[in-house]
């Protein structure tokens, strides 16, 4: 009962606050009624759902939009499989994917790792792959499992790579009428993980995280490495998985490719840039040193 009252404690506060930042705060009924008032906006419309990022950048005003468009009334909240294919709707909860069937390890960790129940029952998978660093860690489990977003307009839909979706610090590979409806992942590979260091043993923002997707451990096929919380948003660390491509797992192969995943690490301002490689690094070896040790 504690935990329910703090739930709705903080939904409502976010949506207040996000009501008092902006009068003109929209909750459409319907996906088209979204993509219209998107496409009427357009750039001027902060889109959000969970609200648990959106409302820290609009009170640091890091943005100052002319409308709010909240998605939370929207049937996009379900996770399906289709096939091969994973379909997670975009206002899908990370609580709501924990409860899900089928989901890559990878994901279920990066949603598991969100720190309070509160939290996790708000913050959406759309709206975490939006979320710069500290934050976005589903962000970079996607990215190793090679995620694709589905973007609707009023003019059709468009498939964007994840891996092609991220331009620079809150710039992204979304044009201005388009909304982000859902994320999709083709055949999830047999072996994933994901791990992160916070600045708390039981939560805090993150400084680094990890996350690998493999197809096998004794000859890889296909491979996907990300890193998150050492730039504005995650990034393939595609250095490293060409150096996995064809090779069977072993400790040396370990060591060696550890040293080329931070690579684009830059200082948070927190920590050092040095110390961030290692860590990293670390979170990487750990990450393969499990994976191969359940052959």
């Amino acid at each position: 009962m504690k935990n329910m009252i703090t739930l709705i404690l903080v939904f409502f506060g976010l949506v207040t606050a996000l009501k008092e930042i902006n009068e003109s705060f929209l909750m459409p009924e319907s996906v088209n009624k979204a993509l219209q008032l998107k496409k009427l906006y357009r750039d001027s419309a902060l889109v959000v759902s969970g609200g648990t990022a959106s409302v820290q950048l609009v009170t640091k005003m890091l943005i100052s939009p002319a409308a709010i468009i909240s998605l939370e009334n929207l049937p996009l909240n379900y996770v399906k499989k289709k096939g091969n294919m994973i379909e997670i709707g975009a206002t899908t909860t990370a609580a709501e994917i924990l409860e899900s069937d089928g989901v890559p390890n990878c994901l279920l960790e990066a949603a598991k790792g969100i720190h309070g129940l509160a939290l996790k029952q708000n913050a959406t998978i759309g709206g975490n792959i939006f979320t710069p660093a500290p934050g976005g860690d589903m962000a970079t489990a996607l990215l190793s499992l090679d995620a694709q977003l589905i973007m609707s307009s009023s003019r059709g839909r468009r498939i964007v790579p994840l891996t092609k979706f991220y331009k620079g610090p809150l710039t992204y590979n979304i044009r201005s009428d388009e909304l982000l409806i859902a994320i999709r992942i083709g055949k999830p590979p047999k072996h994933s993980m994901f791990m992160k260091q916070s600045i708390y043993k039981y939560g805090g923002q993150t400084l680094a995280s990890v996350s690998v997707a493999l197809d096998s451990v004794d000859k890889v096929k296909r491979v996907g490495v990300a890193v998150g919380g050492l730039t504005p948003h995650p990034y393939r660390a595609s250095r490293v998985e060409k150096m996995l491509l064809g090779q069977k797992i072993s400790e040396e192969l370990i060591e060696t490719t550890a040293q080329n995943v931070a690579e684009e690490a830059s200082d948070t301002g927190l920590v050092s840039r040095e110390y961030l490689r290692h860590l990293a690094g670390v979170l990487y070896k750990r990450i393969l040193t499990r994976l191969t040790s359940s052959r």
